[in-house]
């Protein structure tokens, strides 16, 4: 029962929010002249649509999922925006408790509060949503590593691709010290061959686990 008036609570103050909104941007439109309405919105929606990009990409999501919904998280700050903006003029200060009132009412704050049940709907995507395949560096087929004074035989992906599997190595402490020097071997093998290529992506601040291959994608070893 809780679950169902979970749902049910979701989407009324889902519809109440839209209708709210709807009457902010009115407001708007009537008493702020266009040219304050229209950068207010780009204002806001650049910004939102900026950070959803960056906060996607450092979490190193798919590009595709990220650049598909940054629009999205654009237009929803634009529109938010002008409608406070409205409320604002009509109201005043008063607008902030109008705010306040949105938020923490809110269907995630009224389930942490236990009002509701965390929606049934949301739980079903997140069970339905395919899980991602990671390939891990240990199940690509690789010539057997060599020692550090022969890494000059291996191609640019291959190298890329043995400094990815050597990072599982790193998890067991019998081989560590040796994973290190053979990790700094390659290092300075990629350093050595791509110094222009080394250097930027050392300048994107590269995990231990990081794939480097998008930098050396050369298609042809120097």
């Amino acid at each position: 029962m809780q679950r169902y008036v979970g749902v049910r609570y979701s989407r009324i103050w889902r519809a109440a929010v839209g209708a709210l909104a709807g009457i902010g941007v009115l407001a708007a439109l009537v008493l702020v002249s266009p040219g304050p309405n229209l950068a207010t919105f780009l204002l806001a929606a650049f910004m939102a649509g900026s950070i959803a990009i960056s906060f996607g990409l450092s979490c190193e999501q798919p590009p595709a999922q990220v650049f598909r919904a940054a629009p999205r998280w654009a237009a929803l700050a634009g529109v938010s925006t002008v409608a406070s903006l409205g409320y604002g003029v009509a109201a005043g200060s008063e607008v902030l408790l109008l705010l306040l009132l949105v938020a923490g009412t809110s269907p995630p704050v009224a389930a942490w509060l236990g009002w509701i049940d965390p929606t049934p709907e949301t739980k079903a995507k997140v069970k339905a949503r395919p899980k991602r395949v990671v390939v891990e560096p240990a199940d690509v087929e690789l010539p057997e590593l060599k020692p550090a004074d022969q890494l000059s035989e291996l191609s640019a992906s291959e190298l890329c691709l043995a400094w990815r599997r050597s990072f599982t190595e790193l998890q067991r402490p019998e081989h560590w010290s040796a994973t290190i020097d053979v990790r700094r071997a390659y290092l300075d093998e990629l350093e050595r061959r791509y110094p222009e290529e080394f250097a930027a992506w050392m300048a994107s601040g590269p995990r231990a686990a990081s794939d480097p291959g998008r930098f050396f994608n050369h298609g042809a070893d120097r």
